[in-house]
């Protein structure tokens, strides 16, 4: 196909698509002349795959290039390959700024030990975890950082079920796309359905009389199943 026709299959401009190819990010056509170049479904599914990571995942260009570099230079040892990928999605600055005795990255590092979780040193999530709890703890929201074993729980089991759909991808290609989608996509999915759970569990609380409502948290499934 034509440029033409990939911009009306991929809904993105073709002044969009020329710069995704300066930039790297979008492999050049297949030249039929010196001015012309044909595409093929490949192109259709990446520039649908950089739509998602730009405009639902909000990542910025420089990011988007960064993984892609990660995809294109595989690496032979499989764990390292879905690692750098994972890697380039998180957020650096909060590690690049962080230094090793930190006192909030040393209670990350504790929690990690004493869930007995397997993670790198250099993972930059524990920076950006200790950034959130630092910046709880300055607000004088503490109780909240108290919530962090729980969310680790959650998280966990939720990561049970996103490797687990990851492994069965056929080869490494498929494997360290899943980790995109799902560290793009599924991050934005579980935001949205925490929203929604958590209106859902105020306007019950809310529209109960004074009297009726919790003194604690509402347990999943339990007021939910009043009527």
């Amino acid at each position: 196909m034509r440029m033409t026709e990939l911009s009306e299959r991929s809904g993105v401009p073709i002044p969009t698509i020329r710069y995704y190819i300066r930039e790297g990010i979008l492999p050049a056509g297949r030249l039929t002349s010196p001015n012309q170049a044909t595409y093929d479904e490949t192109h259709v599914h990446r520039l649908t795959l950089i739509r998602a990571m730009v405009e639902v995942g909000e990542m910025p260009i420089a990011a988007v290039a960064k993984l892609f570099d990660h995809l294109q230079s595989k690496s032979a040892d499989e764990y390292v390959t879905l690692g750098l990928v994972q890697y380039a999605l998180a957020d650096t600055s909060a590690a690049e700024a962080a230094a090793p005795d930190d006192e909030a990255l040393v209670e990350v590092g504790d929690l990690l030990d004493r869930l007995d979780w397997q993670v790198r040193e250099q993972h930059p999530s524990r920076a950006a975890l200790a950034a959130a709890v630092r910046s709880l703890r300055r607000l004088g929201h503490g109780d909240v950082v108290d919530l962090l074993e729980r969310y680790a729980a959650a998280a966990h089991e939720l990561a049970e079920a996103e490797v687990g759909l990851v492994m069965r991808r056929d080869d490494l290609d498929g494997r360290a796309e899943a980790v995109v989608t799902i560290g793009v996509l599924g991050d934005a999915m579980l935001a949205a359905v925490r929203r929604l759970a958590q209106e859902d569990v105020a306007t019950r609380i809310l529209k109960e009389p004074k009297e009726l409502r919790p003194s604690t948290p509402v347990k999943p499934g339990l007021r939910g199943a009043r009527r």
